[in-house]
């Protein structure tokens, strides 16, 4: 059994080597992006940065990302000021242009697939497409009940197997397409529970 391990473990460094290059291999270059991807996703100290969203008819906002499993806030500042707040299977969004609030539940958005908690890469979430090639891995996700209702797409920067997040790009039931680009992405921050609270006050 020993040398069984030994050879397991000398073999894991050629293997991602393997699919950094993408060479064949292609079962355990999945199993071990599905892990990569997993594993930043489920990383209790969680990200923040600034992002700039590509809406699907073409405008554009930007603003700041906050992410903790299972949480998300979002702070708009361009083109109007706009608090969202993703968790508990529900959006909520606060526009402070004209003090409108929408509700939106995440079980039919494709944004709710990363936001489970903690995110399984399985059952009830359907891996439809990897890439993972020149320092770069993409991962498609989608509802294995109902994959028809939207499809989430991250891009991931991989730098020799440490993942920092550089684009969600989402398509919702109706084929609209949304692109949010992140950069300055900053981990291991401290924020108070309070800071994912609704922008409505109702939890």
């Amino acid at each position: 059994m020993k040398w069984m391990r030994r050879s397991v473990l000398l073999l894991l460094p050629m293997l991602l080597a393997a699919c950094q290059n993408g060479q064949e291999l292609r079962p355990t270059c999945e199993l071990t992006a599905i892990t990569q991807v997993e594993s930043y996703l489920n990383n209790p100290k969680g990200f923040e940065g600034q992002f700039t969203q590509t809406w699907p008819d073409g405008g554009k906002s930007t603003g700041r990302i906050v992410y903790e499993p299972g949480k998300l806030r979002l702070n708009y500042e361009y083109p109007a000021p706009m608090i969202v707040v993703a968790k508990d299977k529900r959006m909520v969004a606060k526009d402070f242009s004209n003090q409108s609030v929408t509700h939106i539940g995440l079980s039919r958005n494709p944004l709710g697939l990363m936001l489970k908690t903690p995110v399984h890469l399985s059952k009830p979430i359907l891996v439809t497409n990897i890439q993972h090639k020149n320092g770069f891995l993409q991962i498609s996700l989608a509802s294995s009940d109902n994959p028809s209702q939207g499809l989430l797409t991250l891009l991931f920067i991989d730098q020799k197997g440490l993942l920092i997040l550089k684009q969600m790009q989402a398509v919702d039931v109706r084929q609209r397409r949304s692109i949010m680009d992140l950069e300055n992405i900053q981990e291991g921050i401290q924020v108070p529970a309070s800071y994912f609270a609704y922008p409505d006050g109702q939890g």
